[in-house]
């Protein structure tokens, strides 16, 4: 029995595709879990007013919200705890204390419109009141979150 041309060539298109398809399908598994956001600080504190900084930060899709809600800022590491919790609509406060070399207490909050978000950080330390106000915006590139030291 003899096999066309024609049948042969198919049958090694038809694998030509599957070995791509497969191969489309692992690139989308590796897709990047995170986009890019802008985020741009600012800080005041009695005497002193800092210029805003600009930098990027690639946040976990889908948990932007949750990551721009987390004080950051110098000082605020492992020794910090979020307390008083409260979520309405598109709105997001809580109470902040930290512990240890840089002990302070403040509160956060933060207003989140689609792709947007603007954060007030107030914070007493030392018996000076810091304010940090951050504004941040999606930028939207695909990227890969970076790991926390200590995370598993």
């Amino acid at each position: 029995m003899r096999i066309s041309r024609h049948v042969r060539v198919s049958t090694a298109a038809t694998a030509l595709l599957a070995v791509l398809g497969a191969q489309v399908v692992a690139l989308a598994d590796d897709k990047p879990a995170g986009e890019m956001w802008r985020l741009t600080t600012s800080m005041d504190m009695p005497g002193m007013t800092m210029p805003a900084r600009t930098m990027e930060m690639c946040l976990p899709k889908g948990k932007e919200q949750e990551t721009l809600s987390k004080p950051q800022g110098p000082g605020m590491g492992s020794n910090c705890s979020v307390q008083d919790v409260k979520r309405e609509g598109n709105k997001f406060s809580a109470t902040v204390m930290c512990t240890g070399q840089r002990p302070m207490q403040g509160t956060v909050e933060s207003v989140f419109e689609a792709d947007h978000a603007k954060t007030t950080m107030i914070m007493s330390m030392n018996g000076q009141q810091v304010t940090m106000k951050t504004d941040s915006q999606k930028i939207g590139t695909p990227c890969t979150p970076a790991t926390p030291p200590g995370a598993k």
